[in-house]
């Protein structure tokens, strides 16, 4: 299936539009709920909500998958490339590692604040943090994004920097100095155009995540 370059960013708005929607669904009671029954704002709570979102997402990919057959949840093999899997806890090290340099050059907060936890909400935070927003991100920001615009026959430079620039608008909220962003969207395309596994990319951004929850207790 191929279209027009055109069709191709109607289709993807179209796909945005829908996710905003169905996030704002999803999260807007949530918070309203928070709020209108004055619960302490924490992270748990916060946590909660990053949960809902990446459900939003898995919600839009699955109806995009069943009608564009993108084949979005498949994967080439079952096996892992082991100098592959061993590169991408690299990147996922050196992700982390950036941002502790850009923290500390712009005197930032910390992505992950430091807040004492029990083993419950630790492993929620974990869970929302570390793994589950990880893996929406990446189904959908690279399987699904380069897809799309590869079947409409963009440049390989057309589709990293434009995945760049929105996995950077994406993470504005954590502090305009995110640049890491920028520089990890363009490894972390480049990684899936060659290997046509996102499971790698998956591997880096989770062990990033991780290792942000690990940095707040010990380098902030």
């Amino acid at each position: 299936m191929t279209y027009s370059k055109k069709e191709c960013i109607f289709k993807m708005t179209r796909v945005f539009l829908a996710s905003f929607i169905l996030m704002g669904v999803f999260l807007l009671p949530y918070f309203a709920y928070i709020f209108g029954r004055d619960i302490p704002f924490s992270r748990t709570t916060l946590d909660i909500g990053n949960l809902l979102w990446p459900l939003a997402i898995f919600a839009v990919l699955l109806y995009e998958d069943k009608k564009e057959k993108l084949g979005i949840w498949c994967n080439p093999s079952l096996g892992v490339n082991l100098k592959t899997v061993v590169l991408s806890l690299a990147l996922g090290v050196l992700w982390q590692l950036i941002i502790l340099l850009l923290t500390s050059l712009f005197d930032a907060p910390n992505t992950d604040p430091r807040e004492a936890y029990t083993l419950a909400p630790l492993i929620l935070h974990i869970f929302s943090f570390s793994i589950i927003g990880p893996i929406a991100e990446e189904l959908f920001l690279r399987k699904w994004y380069i897809s799309m615009m590869e079947r409409a026959s963009f440049s390989k430079t057309a589709i990293v920097v434009s995945n760049a620039l929105i996995f950077y608008a994406a993470h504005v909220g954590t502090g305009v100095w995110r640049f890491d962003t920028l520089m990890m969207a363009v490894i972390l395309c480049l990684m899936y155009m060659r290997t046509r596994d996102v499971r790698y990319c998956v591997i880096t951004h989770v062990t990033c995540n991780l290792l942000g929850i690990f940095s707040a207790y010990y380098f902030v």
